[in-house]
């Protein structure tokens, strides 16, 4: 049997079972999935038709496509149509994806029963559980004892004072505490299932192997969640589990002993025994709350009675305290879920406001996470004290999502203001140069009717006289209409006044008579400051108003009972705008005093707001201008260098949303 699992990238998580062959690209249409021998994945960085896999009798093969970006396997790029064989747990990596090809056999049952629903695909590190079945029989071991009795009788005992005087009890109740102390802070379930194994071996000193399953209620599967020898993870030869013990503990909730499962009657004969050799055999239900949750094994090779009594005392007890921890890192998931959707839910309210701009925060967050582990891995001498854990990761993504929440303290006619002069005032602008244009009609006509009326001129001199009093009055119009045009050519968000000194002072400087005969200006001063030294769209009113959206947002996370993983979350968020030379907002901040957080999200902002194409008074620009501008911006001091050197290297300019 083999399939594909696809470990990282977009569509992680994806699992195929291959037929004969597997045609792997970025497909045209909308979303991604198999579809008549083709899997379409949703990795940007993948040719349309990349990679392929193909069977070749009981051989399978892959083969590069002749693709942009290559197919990586062993730390070599494959040639593309030279096909290379593959073997099982191969890794290929294309684009942003890393595939893992699996091949593996799946023991038969030998009895006759019905087989249980047992997963072979589900698992938190991509491996399934090979179950052996065995013929149906009554156990006969070294040792099956009632698990929920058993922490019973431990925690009864635990409440005696002449308990401590029992040197047996007591170490099996420092066991217990010794792995309830390690765990109980533990809220990654990887992490806690690497400590799992660690405290089982230093516990268990004859232990070879440990084994935690966990069992889902809702479908009936079982998933490993731990296979680890002291030397390191398992491969899928080298274990399996019989299904009697899955049984008998699970849904027995006993606790197994076997000191000797060689000589055995019953497991003596069985693949999971004889192929792997194993001697002895500890297994004990996860048990919380009379709930079984799975079970844990131990075993070893090395020979007959390697585990006591005691022992399957000492491991019934760190299951319970396991159970409780895997129900704690489920609860914490579980909590967490409900803040990422709080979050998000957050930032597309806010975003709402300003629908031109929506998706900026979620771009911005995805450039800061991906920027900050590309940082951690960075070798650059000047960053290599700089190193981000996972809850720092989701510490300074949480506050790249929310950089802009105080926006909503900023009014919605600035935050979607498309030109220098709001639309209504370019109205009243250019209805102020048609009444300028009637007035000058107006008093051109009464001019020639009251000379007209005089007589003093002859009917020739008065023809001639008009004719020029007409051309003086298309000419003053042909004036007024490039005032306008250069007005409407200024009122544009990226025009600066410096570019063409002058032009607008004279507009300011023109006058007209109107109908009750008072001297008016075209344009009056707020016009004129508003064209001539505006910022983009906003005047210096409205810029300072856009710039507190820093300090409010500042002080809505603030009102926020972080925990102690997100505390530096407000702080974070405040310094995105502040410049390494101190020309920044809204402290003023230089260099030290930035936290190495926010100069990360500074460059992955301003790329952001540079090659967006939603923004309502430009339109985006390229990427390659954009990291030119970012550039131009390090060498003037105001964005640091390293970090913009690892955006640049790392690839992170290249949004995986669109």
């Amino acid at each position: 049997m083999a399939e594909l699992i696809i470990r990282r990238g977009p569509d992680s998580g994806t699992r195929v079972k291959l037929a004969d062959e597997l045609v792997i690209g970025r497909s045209s249409r909308v979303g991604s999935g198999l579809r008549e021998g083709f899997l379409s994945l949703g990795d940007a960085e993948i040719s349309r038709r990349h990679v392929r896999l193909f069977r070749d009798g009981a051989r399978w093969f892959v083969e590069d496509l002749g693709s942009t970006n290559g197919t990586l396997m062993h730390g070599r790029f494959l040639r593309p149509g030279q096909p290379r064989e593959l073997a099982d747990s191969d890794e290929i990596f294309f684009g942003n994806t890393q595939a893992v090809f699996r091949l593996r056999s799946v023991p038969e049952a030998t009895d006759t029963g019905q087989m249980a629903d047992f997963d072979l695909a589900a698992g938190s590190d991509g491996e399934g559980l090979a179950i052996v079945s065995e013929r149906d029989f009554q156990p006969d071991v070294s040792m099956v004892v009632d698990a929920s009795r058993l922490l019973q009788r431990l925690r009864g005992a635990a409440r005696e004072e002449e308990a401590a005087a029992d040197d047996a009890l007591l170490k099996r109740m420092q066991a217990i505490v010794q792995v309830s102390v390690a765990l109980g802070a533990i809220t990654d379930r990887q992490e806690l299932y690497r400590r799992i194994a660690d405290l089982l071996f230093e516990i268990f000193s004859g232990a070879e192997r440990v084994f935690v399953v966990a069992l889902d209620r809702r479908s009936g599967r079982y998933r490993t969640l731990v296979r680890r020898s002291r030397e390191g993870e398992l491969a899928t030869g080298e274990y399996a589990l019989s299904r009697t013990i899955v049984r008998e503990v699970v849904e027995q909730g006993n606790a197994l002993l076997l000191m000797d499962a060689l000589e055995d009657r019953h497991y003596g004969a069985q693949d999971s025994v004889v192929n792997l050799a194993i001697r002895s055999v500890m297994c004990a239900p996860l048990l919380h709350d009379e709930e079984v949750l799975g079970l844990i094994q131990v075993d070893t090779r090395q020979g007959p009675e390697a585990f006591s009594s005691e022992d399957l005392e000492i491991l019934t007890g760190i299951s319970a305290q396991v159970a409780i921890a895997m129900k704690n890192a489920r609860l914490y998931e579980d909590i967490e879920g409900l803040f990422e959707g709080f979050v998000k839910a957050s930032v597309q309210a806010i975003e709402a406001r300003d629908p031109t701009t929506a998706g900026h925060s979620f771009r911005v967050a995805d450039y800061t996470e991906r920027l900050a582990m590309a940082v951690d891995r960075a070798d650059l001498p000047a960053l290599r004290a700089v190193r981000f854990d996972r809850e720092q990761i989701q510490e300074i993504r949480y506050a790249a999502l929310l950089h802009d929440f105080g926006k909503v303290g900023v009014r919605e006619r600035v935050l979607t203001k498309a030109k220098k002069l709001y639309p209504y005032e370019l109205r009243e602008l250019r209805l102020r140069f048609q009444y300028a244009k009637a007035c000058l009609e107006r008093q051109a006509w009464r001019d020639l009717l009251d000379l007209s009326q005089a007589g003093t001129m002859s009917p020739a001199e008065f023809r001639r006289h008009r004719e020029k009093v007409e051309a003086q009055v298309r000419e003053e119009i042909r004036k007024l209409d490039r005032f306008l045009e250069t007005i409407i050519e200024v009122n544009e968000p990226d025009y600066y006044y410096d570019k063409n000194t002058g032009r607008l002072q004279a507009i300011r400087e023109y006058r007209f008579t109107d109908r009750d005969g008072a001297s008016l200006p075209l344009i009056g001063d707020y016009e004129f400051s508003v064209l001539s030294f505006a910022h983009g769209s906003l005047n210096p009113e409205e810029r300072r108003e856009i710039e507190s959206h820093v300090s409010h947002t500042f002080e809505f996370l603030s009102l926020i009972p972080w925990t102690r993983p997100l505390a530096r979350i407000p702080e974070i968020a405040h310094a995105h705008h502040e410049k390494l030379d101190g020309t920044g907002y809204p402290l003023g901040l230089s260099a030290e005093e930035i936290p190495v957080q926010s100069k990360i999200m500074a460059i992955a902002d301003i790329f952001d707001a540079l090659t967006a194409g939603d923004r309502p008074y430009r339109e985006g620009i390229s990427t390659d201008l954009a990291l030119a501008i970012l550039d131009n911006e390090v060498n003037e001091g105001k964005l640091d260098g390293d970090l913009f050197r690892i955006f640049v290297d790392a690839g992170v300019y290249r949004s995986r949303l669109g």
